[in-house]
């Protein structure tokens, strides 16, 4: 795992300036160089602006007495997508563009959930068990009627 992440440290910049070396070849460096800080602008306010949303729909669910876990995920998301938003790069942004949009975060969300895994006492990772399904009967009562 350690040599994974050394990988990804080395890795990453070295992407980044080929990426922007080429992209200077294609366009030239001072549309290379708009073009980057445009993008850094044009993310930073999609996540202000999608962050706002998150606020309200966490606020409203907490309201309701519901546990907000996926606007939790999400804010996570965006909080990665500001951050890889302020390093300059075109991979960076990229990704970060991607964390954006609601649909790529509903699938990470998905993926990463069905691998969580839980350790027992042994030690021996499992899987999550899924929840347990409880069948029953119910009658809507309304209680706003006239009272007797």
């Amino acid at each position: 795992m350690a040599w994974m992440v050394l990988l990804a440290v080395i890795a990453v910049p070295v992407i980044e300036i080929a990426l922007f070396v080429k992209s200077a070849q294609l366009i030239g460096v001072l549309p290379t160089v708009l073009l980057a800080v445009g993008a850094g602008i044009a993310g930073i306010a999609l996540v202000r602006l999608q962050g706002l949303g998150l606020l309200w729909r966490t606020r409203s669910q907490l309201d309701r007495g519901e546990l907000p876990m996926a606007e939790v995920f999400d804010a996570v998301c965006l909080a990665l997508a500001g951050g890889l938003l302020l390093l300059p790069g075109f991979l960076s942004d990229v990704v970060a563009l991607a964390l954006l949009l609601p649909p790529v975060r509903l699938l990470l969300r998905q993926w990463l959930g069905s691998r969580l895994v839980t350790v027992q006492a042994g030690g021996t990772p499992q899987r999550a068990p899924d929840p347990p399904v409880i069948e029953g009967e119910y009658r809507v009562v309304d209680d706003k009627g006239p009272k007797p």
